[in-house]
């Protein structure tokens, strides 16, 4: 739950989960361009995304695991890579978002709000449960050792590269290599605000070297590590 009592810009990285945001107050503009939708579904992005927060915009905010957007939109979630859509749209029950809408606002606490939305998700989430392979590549991915091949993946998981591949981008929404690459790059982001220099930040976040990693922040960012946390407001 986020609250601007006044107009605040900030900058998200690039990020490897999908998020359904529920804005009962305000408004939300989306890289100075697109205003949000009151009830929207972002999917796994690899670029940078700016926000502009109106004053007294207020948002709820439901983080997926990387495997459970899938069981929620029952779509290929490669479809939703990268963008923003109105859950409207994406779910087809606009009378019943927007009276969630109102019943977000006039809720009594925040307590409140969060029961609404999960009750809202929950009832909505497949019976059919996660894909057990796929969660399985997803956790040996996130173990997040240097220099992981994709032919180690396909073999600890059993299936060719391209029916992995398939199989992955339909549930999380992007490779698996550009998930590993995602993931090294926020490994590497919580590192730095701890204060550690360059090389510690690279070695740490499972990237070669720290021209490794500069290279991989300016394809993700279009800026060098130090130039980007100097001037940014980051989440």
């Amino acid at each position: 739950m986020i609250e601007f009592p006044w107009l605040y810009s900030d900058v998200h990285l690039p990020e490897t989960d999908a998020v359904a945001a529920f804005s009962f107050r305000g408004a939300c503009r989306i890289n100075e361009i697109d205003w949000a939708p009151p009830a929207a579904f972002t999917g796994p992005r690899d670029t940078l995304r700016a926000h502009e927060h109106r004053e007294g915009h207020a948002v709820l905010l439901a983080m997926f695991t990387p495997v459970g957007a899938y069981t929620f939109v029952r779509s290929p979630l490669y479809e939703l890579a990268g963008i923003t859509v109105s859950l409207e749209e994406l779910l087809g029950s606009p009378e019943e978002l927007r009276q969630l809408t109102e019943q977000l606002n006039a809720a009594i606490d925040n307590r409140q709000r969060i029961a609404l939305v999960e009750n809202f998700l929950l009832v909505r989430l497949s019976i059919s449960g996660t894909d057990p392979l796929i969660t399985a590549a997803v956790s040996w991915l996130e173990q997040g050792t240097t220099g992981q091949r994709m032919d180690d993946l396909t073999r600890y998981i059993g299936l060719s590269q391209s029916a992995l591949e398939r199989r992955f981008r339909r549930v999380v929404g992007v490779s698996p290599k550009k998930y590993a690459s995602l993931m090294r790059l926020r490994r590497a982001v919580r590192l730095q605000a701890t204060g550690v220099d360059l090389t510690t930040v690279a070695h740490g976040a499972g990237y070669f070297d720290q021209s490794h990693f500069i290279k991989d922040f300016r394809r993700a960012t279009g800026s060098a590590p130090s130039f980007f946390f100097n001037r940014s407001s980051v989440e």
